[in-house]
């Protein structure tokens, strides 16, 4: 798994955090942190996708999980086939909750294997 900084640059500029993951046999409602403790004051604005062929049965949910547990659904991606695809979604703001983790679910019902690249566009508004 490549860690990648999150950049927290001037405020209000439009950003885009990438990460890529290399999946190893991601159990069907399993799921993996892509980048941990997304910083308070992020409004994350969309979510991008690019991704191999993950097998059968297998679709991605990405996701923010605050430091009580609590997970936020950003986009939800088809990954059966190798492709692309890109979810504009209502502001979400990283606030009072504290810090959230970046996280990739297989919300499929089969395992997901191969390489996911996920592109989380934002703005950094401060708090």
């Amino acid at each position: 798994m490549s860690k990648e900084t999150f950049y927290k640059g001037a405020q209000g500029n439009l950003s885009l955090h990438v990460v890529t993951i290399a999946l190893a046999t991601l159990a069907a409602d399993s799921s993996v942190v892509a980048t941990d403790n997304l910083p308070i004051g992020t409004q994350i604005t969309g979510v991008r996708i690019v991704n191999a062929a993950l097998g059968a049965d297998t679709e991605v949910t990405v996701q923010i999980a605050d430091r009580e547990g609590n997970s936020t659904d950003l986009a939800v991606f088809d990954t059966v086939a190798a492709g692309n695809g890109s979810a504009f979604i209502k502001p979400v703001y990283i606030g009072d909750e504290g810090p959230s983790d970046l996280v990739i679910k297989n919300s499929g019902t089969g395992a997901a294997t191969g390489e996911v690249t996920i592109q989380l566009e934002y703005r950094f508004k401060g708090y």
